[in-house]
């Protein structure tokens, strides 16, 4: 449904709640997007701070808060530490912000919900991947960034497909790197995909080390489909396509990537998205963290304007319901799961310039919905 079809819809309504803020909490000095340059200068992921794709969500359905007479405004505030983050959390629900996006690290976010769980608040995570939140089960915690159960299972699907089920699968040492990878180890177990093998890398330059520093001692010795790469930090995996003892496709970290958006989609008006998104930002391109903040900004935007009260619990509770339907430029109306509060959304698989699949694929099915074939189903979830 288009903007112009959405107000007329909430033209008879009547919300109270003239003024409406939205709150936007982020870690000062967040080394997630500073520039991520190498030694050699080589810039390996662009920074770029995501507050951009929530204050392009307030803007495109501005014509939708003039229609109820609401005016809204985004708060962006960013404090140093868990206590600070805390501490400014419960400053900014006093100020009357019961809905509130979060942009930080996953151990933040689950010391900021953990905290939050008995305020008069309902916290979005944009930015935070890690599976285990999704398993925390926090009353008021809602994600729009798409898991890495999610995004594995995208993944896995597209190789089932292709029929590469034969996976040599390379880690990296850091604790993130562990994260994707158990990720991507369920999502292969469920469509019965074989690991071959799984290989520890690294950096060093230890002759020691040769066969986990060299791509082609590491990845020889085996015989396989497909590599999966997890490397958190991009400097290894950066080097691994067409350096490898078999001539094989590599997916995970480098290759095809799986993300909520790539700049390059250009379907299901996604490019005006896009156009947006770089007039907005003086030319800099959309990424997944973009659009899920921006996710998170309409849809807060949307429950307000279509909640028709200003109880923050009633607003609350649409926000949460089977009614909401949001267009992420993806060609299907997206919400969230009752059971995990994660938003269902198709996953895009891309290389650096061009999208080649967007995920859930056709004929993968389920009695619900197909975009419940993408991360942790109903019957899988387990509070922890």
């Amino acid at each position: 449904m288009g903007a112009a079809a959405l107000t007329l819809g909430l033209l008879s309504s009547s919300v109270a709640a003239a003024e409406v803020t939205i709150g936007y909490l982020g870690l000062t000095d967040d080394a997630r997007y500073h520039p991520d340059i190498v030694y050699t200068r080589i810039e390996i992921a662009p920074g770029g701070n995501p507050i951009d794709g929530a204050t392009m969500g307030v803007s495109d359905l501005a014509v939708v808060s003039d229609a109820v007479g609401q005016t809204v405004s985004l708060d962006h505030v960013e404090a140093a530490d868990a206590p600070a983050l805390i501490a400014t959390l419960k400053d900014m629900v006093g100020k009357g912000e019961h809905f509130v996006i979060l942009d930080l690290p996953a151990d933040l976010v689950d010391q900021v919900a953990a905290a939050a769980a008995d305020l008069p608040v309902t916290l979005v995570n944009a930015t935070a991947p890690q599976d285990y939140l999704r398993t925390r089960c926090y009353p008021n915690l809602l994600h729009t960034a798409a898991s890495d159960r999610m995004n594995a299972d995208a993944m896995v699907q597209l190789l089932r497909t292709r029929n590469w089920t034969r996976i040599l699968m390379l880690v990296g040492p850091h604790e993130r790197d562990a994260e994707m990878a158990a990720s991507f180890r369920a999502s292969a177990e469920r469509l019965r995909l074989d690991i071959v093998d799984e290989r520890q890398f690294t950096l060093s330059t230890d002759p020691a080390n040769r066969e986990a520093n060299n791509t082609q001692l590491i990845t020889g010795g085996a015989d396989y489909d497909i590599i999966y790469i997890a490397d958190s930090e991009g400097e290894y995996a950066r080097y691994l396509p067409y350096d490898t003892q078999l001539a094989r496709p590599v997916v995970g970290s480098t290759g095809l990537v799986a993300s909520e958006w790539q700049w390059s989609w250009d379907r299901d008006g996604s490019t005006q998205v896009t156009v947006r998104f770089e007039e907005l930002t003086d030319g800099r391109r959309m990424t997944g963290q973009d659009w899920a903040t921006w996710m998170a900004a309409k849809s807060i935007v949307t429950a307000y304007a279509k909640a028709r009260s200003d109880d923050p619990a009633d607003i609350a509770a649409y926000l949460r319901s089977s009614r909401l339907r949001m267009d992420g430029a993806k060609g299907v109306q997206l919400n969230f799961r009752e059971w995990d509060g994660q938003m269902r959304m198709p996953i895009v698989l891309a290389t650096h310039n061009a999208v080649i699949a967007e995920a859930p694929l056709e004929g993968f099915l389920h009695q619900t919905t197909t975009l419940d074939t993408l991360g942790t189903d109903q019957p899988e979830h387990q509070c922890q």
